[in-house]
């Protein structure tokens, strides 16, 4: 069993649930329009490409919930060690979120260079570069997401492992 099941819902109204269902049977969600969706896939092709368990999904399987994420910041601040993850992969889904809106795609030098002034503002150093070929991965792995979404029928699912396959 993984320690989080991601299941993104299709609604009939065309707006979506996510709902992540941990281990223990807890589970937090919420209802969000498909820009959501979108940046939520980002999320995943990021954090399973680089292994990082202590980013958005990771705090959700650690008992976090969605509404922590968001001001007034009820459950305080973000663990010392998910400070670095849920920067890189917030800035990287962000990244896709351009991309997928037509900004032209940036090379892995510049998407570095972003990722450093970002964490640099949240007082961090970035120590680990992303490599052209994970950055080639996350984009074929957030382009499939997408296009399974986009094929999936109204009232049906997509359910995504986390962190199964995880180097």
């Amino acid at each position: 069993m993984t320690d989080l099941t991601i299941r993104f819902k299709k609604k009939r109204d065309g707006t979506a649930t996510l709902t992540c269902l941990r281990r223990d049977g807890t589970s937090t969600g919420q209802r969000s329009g498909g820009f959501f969706v979108g940046h939520d896939l980002g999320h995943y092709a990021i954090e399973t490409t680089l292994g990082l368990r202590s980013a958005f999904f990771g705090m959700l399987a650690r008992g976090w919930d969605i509404a922590d994420f968001g001001t007034p910041w009820p459950r305080g601040p973000f663990p010392p060690d998910a400070v670095e993850g849920l920067t890189l992969a917030e800035c990287a889904a962000g990244m896709l979120d351009q991309e997928r809106a037509g900004v032209p795609m940036r090379s892995v030098e510049e998407v570095n260079y972003g990722l450093e002034l970002a964490l640099a503002q949240a007082g961090r150093t970035l120590h680990r570069r992303l490599t052209e070929t994970e950055l080639g991965r996350i984009r074929a792995t957030h382009a499939e997401l997408a296009a399974r979404w986009k094929s999936l029928p109204p009232g049906e699912t997509l359910d995504l492992p986390f962190p199964e396959g995880l180097p």
